[in-house]
């Protein structure tokens, strides 16, 4: 045998680590091939044993570092991963949405507060930026958040299952994913003119629009930071860190907005948003440094930049889900257009109303999405029940609040955003349609909340085209142009489709088989891993191949 072959069967002695179950594998690389061991840089391979299963994490000639305290298994079960009460795990759930209703209401403020000082510039101003910021929601926001939402599964299930670098691993690979789908996204905004001059009649608003977005470009991946940021840490049960920082943002945001328009003019507005998303993506990076979040980090993987395909699966029917559902509001305002001004003010009214209730059962469903991701990776059938069946009873509770708010403060709500009584008039006279629908609707966000932590996005995509493409839009064109509702009838309409849609959903949950639901789960934990065995096999082959060279 040749001193090469004795130190490389010298170099692969593997060290037990039982604080966690791993296996440190070394593996010469092609600097040792021309130097001593000694001196040369190793290129180290952890192999994780969970579960009676191999797990390889491979890192750029170093290794992955985990701290020895943290026992993985031991980690996820000192959270509560273990079947609790009834009363225990709803009182969890309300102590996890509570910071994330308001971080979603502070998100809400962000989005509309440059609206309210670029509107003291005048109208032609207010117009071209709320055209940026519908164009801007559409092509980007709804795009960002609905492929983010893979996340919710990828993130929370390998918590769940302790396998803990895989989470910061999830975490790249949809961040670096949404960089390059951002591209041809900001491509569209920078020559945004020349295509919404086909479908915006006031051709002399679009110069300030395109420069509008054309300026958002520069904080669009501060905004995908932040997106993939969040998610990475509420699969941890990290759910106050976004609230931290948006306290501190929004704030920051309005100072920043009224200091830049007086400087800048209208041109403030977009580089004051710019500066927000970047300072929130800095801070949000900065508490998982210095205060908590970095036992699911790793460092930077290669692996990051592979097995797109994978998280495309997920990512495209969760971005589905998303823009189906902004793009069917929007077109509703355009129906809207067609009954005078005072119609479309009355939409807008009741749409933004609509959209601020909207907040506080979305994160009540991100915070159940993230508790049943974490029962299944877990493998808890016991505990992903109870959490459904709470689910479902914090939706009734959820509904009837908000319905009942609507409807007793329903003038108040209206008055925040206009005085013109025959405006206040036409959404006041709406607005119980709105307050009926917050029912069925609260019961459609937990269930597709629900179906994201199954990874079943591609059932929920398949309801919501359904339910706001066949039945909402076109029962709404007809009882509002058809019967005369007008405004009415666009409600009726998509009330209709959103019943539809939480029938669907709650059946589909209800209908759920667990065990399948756990073994797809495992099905992907065991394609990623038959790619890492190739990948590695790869990298041993190359070394062999240099060594017998």
């Amino acid at each position: 045998m040749s001193k090469w072959e004795t130190e490389e069967q010298d170099g692969l002695v593997t060290q037990q680590q039982k604080s966690y179950g791993s296996i440190r594998t070394t593996i010469p690389n092609s600097n040792s091939l021309t130097s001593d061991r000694s001196r040369g840089q190793q290129d180290l391979i952890d192999q994780e044993a969970l579960d009676g299963q191999d797990e390889f994490y491979e890192s750029d000639g170093y290794s992955v570092s985990i701290p020895s305290s943290y026992d993985e298994r031991s980690l996820v079960d000192s959270l509560d991963e273990v079947p609790l009460s009834f009363v225990e795990e709803f009182s969890q759930i309300l102590k996890s949405s509570i910071p994330l209703s308001i971080t979603f209401f502070f998100e809400y403020l962000l989005a509309v507060s440059s609206l309210f000082v670029i509107g003291h510039l005048g109208s032609a101003e207010l117009a071209s930026a709320s055209l940026a910021v519908m164009t801007f929601n559409i092509t980007g926001m709804a795009v960002f958040e609905g492929m983010a939402t893979c996340l919710d599964t990828y993130c929370s299930q390998a918590f769940g299952a302790g396998k803990l670098i895989k989470v910061g691993i999830y975490f790249q690979r949809c961040t670096l994913l949404l960089f390059f789908v951002s591209v041809p996204i900001m491509l569209f905004w920078v020559f945004s003119k020349s295509f919404l001059q086909f479908i915006v009649p006031q051709k002399d608003l679009l110069e300030l629009t395109q420069l509008y977005l054309r300026v958002l470009c520069l904080g669009t991946p501060g905004l995908i930071l932040f997106e993939t940021g969040k998610r990475y840490l509420q699969a941890q049960k990290i759910f106050h860190a976004s609230t931290y920082v948006l306290f501190f943002c929004l704030p920051l945001n309005i100072i920043m907005n009224y200091t830049f328009i007086g400087i800048w003019g209208f041109i403030g507005a977009p580089i004051a948003i710019v500066f927000t998303y970047w300072i929130m993506a800095g801070s949000l990076l900065a508490y998982v440094y210095f205060i908590d979040g970095s036992q699911c980090w790793g460092g930077f993987s290669p692996r990051a930049w592979k097995h797109w395909d994978n998280m495309l699966k997920l990512a495209i029917p969760g971005l589905v889900m998303i823009e189906s559902e902004y793009l069917s509001f929007e077109i509703l305002t355009v129906m809207a257009s067609h009954f005078g001004i005072e119609s479309l003010a009355a939409q807008s009214i009741i749409s933004n109303i609509g959209s601020l209730v909207y907040q506080f059962p979305f994160a009540i469903a991100s915070a159940i999405s993230t508790r049943v991701a974490i029962y299944i990776g877990s493998g808890s059938i016991k505990s992903s029940k109870i959490s459904v069946r709470i689910s479902f009873l914090v939706a009734l509770i959820t509904g009837i609040i908000i319905a009942s708010s609507i409807l007793i403060f329903k003038r108040q709500f209206a008055i925040l955003f206009s005085s013109d009584e025959e405006v206040l008039k036409l959404a006041v006279n709406s607005m119980p349609i709105l307050a009926i629908n917050q029912i069925p609707d609260t019961f459609n966000i937990i269930s597709a909340a629900v179906l994201r932590s199954q990874g079943r996005q591609k059932v929920g995509s398949i309801f919501n085209v359904i339910a706001y493409y066949v039945i909402a839009l076109p029962l709404a064109y007809i009882l509002s142009f058809k019967y005369g509702f007008e405004i009415s009838g666009l409600w009726m309409g998509l009330g209709a489709g959103i019943l539809f849609l939480a029938v669907a959903e709650v059946v589909c949950v209800i209908r759920t088989n667990w065990k399948e639901v756990i073994e797809e789960t495992q099905k992907r934990e065991e394609d990623e891993y038959e790619y890492i065995i190739d990948d590695n096999s790869t990298i041993a082959s190359s070394a062999s191949s240099l060594i017998d060279y």
